[in-house]
């Protein structure tokens, strides 16, 4: 079923959701305004304190997040690159093993056609012409022309036995090489067997002197607990001994004979060494009996004179709050009637306003304006 609207452009949906989002504003804006308890004169600091602490723990938030993310990147990174450099040593030592290999057992001069690549095979072949009459000469040598070859059988000979030299030869150099082929695969297999021998020598040798250290690690083990009884033993020995030593100093000693000359000091005669003295004689007894007595009398005298001093501050402050009782009851009575004052005043002013009100609705207000002018007013917040 066709409808009325047309095709609807992403510009179209913006522009209705952005009216739509206007229209909700103002009708948010309309309730605020409108309502006088929660109208607001200027800024409203308490939601401007919200936001602010919103966008702060917001902002806390997001900080922490980066601090969390940045964290883990760099725990990452240093696991990713600890990785990296595991890999290139095994990578390093995989190469170095596979380099010694290489050059020592693949080499070139080993390989089997080496003669055909050999850089120096022309440096170590024979010259081309050694002498004028020479048999290797070919045609283009200008040495043998035609109509000359007077030695035809001899030469038809010694290229016979040539060719069969050099088959001989080239037989003799196959097996040479095959045995050559075989000689270096045995030595190969005995380098092979030399170096699991040495491979296997030396992990015995490790296991043996890993077993030696593990056995003298023990026997050191059991010597230091040895020496460390023995220290024990001897300290134990020397504390005894300090300790009856001790006991015996402190038997003879001042302190428990109680010599009363020890307590004495010797630079004050008047003072005695609190940590030496062992009571008072009968002299000094009776002296401190008197001075505690007089120090009780004046304590007595005292508690006396602050007991006289509370009872007359007591009665300084029961004379201060019965004036300032009857002060308050003063001021109330005051207040009370300048309350009926203010009581009778309102009375006839109330009097002569609804006298007022009466007579301006009798002739001030005939044509009086309806409710529905002041509701045209106020529709829109703008």
């Amino acid at each position: 079923m066709a409808t009325g609207v047309g095709i609807l452009t992403q510009a179209d949906l913006n522009e209705a959701l952005k009216l739509e989002k206007r229209k909700q504003y103002e009708d948010q804006r309309k309730k605020r305004i409108f309502n006088a308890k929660e109208r607001l004169y200027g800024l409203d600091l308490n939601a401007l304190e919200r936001q602010i602490a919103e966008k702060t723990k917001q902002r806390q938030i997001e900080a922490e997040c980066n601090r969390r993310y940045e964290q883990q990147a760099k725990s990452m990174q240093n696991a990713l690159k600890a990785k990296e450099i595991e890999l290139e040593k095994r990578m390093h030592i995989a190469e170095s093993d596979l380099n010694y290999y290489r050059c020592r057992y693949q080499r070139k001069e080993q390989s089997r056609d080496f003669d055909l690549n050999d850089p120096n095979a022309i440096k170590n072949s024979k010259p081309v012409r050694i002498a004028d009459d020479d048999f290797n000469l070919g045609i283009s040598s200008a040495q043998v022309f035609v109509g000359e070859d007077l030695g035809f059988r001899e030469r038809r000979q010694r290229q016979r036995e040539q060719q069969r030299a050099w088959l001989d030869q080239q037989v003799a150099e196959r097996k040479q090489a095959e045995e050559s082929r075989l000689k270096a695969d045995k030595i190969f297999e005995e380098s092979l067997q030399s170096r699991d021998k040495r491979l296997g020598d030396m992990a015995n040798s490790e296991r043996r002197v890993r077993s030696e250290i593990v056995e003298s690690i023990r026997q050191y083990n059991s010597e230091m607990a040895k020496r460390k009884s023995e220290e024990r033993a001897r300290k134990k020995k020397e504390n005894h001994e300090d300790d009856m030593a001790e006991i015996y100093n402190m038997l003879t000693s001042d302190m428990l004979t109680e010599n009363p000359d020890v307590a004495q000091s010797k630079t004050n005669p008047k003072k005695k060494i609190a940590i030496m003295f062992r009571g008072l004689n009968a002299e000094e007894l009776n002296q401190f009996r008197k001075e505690q007595h007089q120090n009780l009398l004046e304590i007595n005298k005292q508690k006396t004179e602050q007991q006289m001093k509370d009872k007359q501050w007591g009665q300084y402050t029961l004379n201060i709050d019965r004036e300032l009782m009857l002060k308050h009851l003063s001021m109330e009575r005051k207040r009370q009637a300048e309350v009926d004052k203010i009581r009778e005043f309102n009375d006839n002013l109330a009097k002569e306003q609804r006298i007022q009100r009466e007579n301006d609705d009798k002739v001030m207000k005939i044509n009086r304006i309806s409710k529905d002018f002041y509701e045209q007013f106020n529709k829109t917040s703008r």
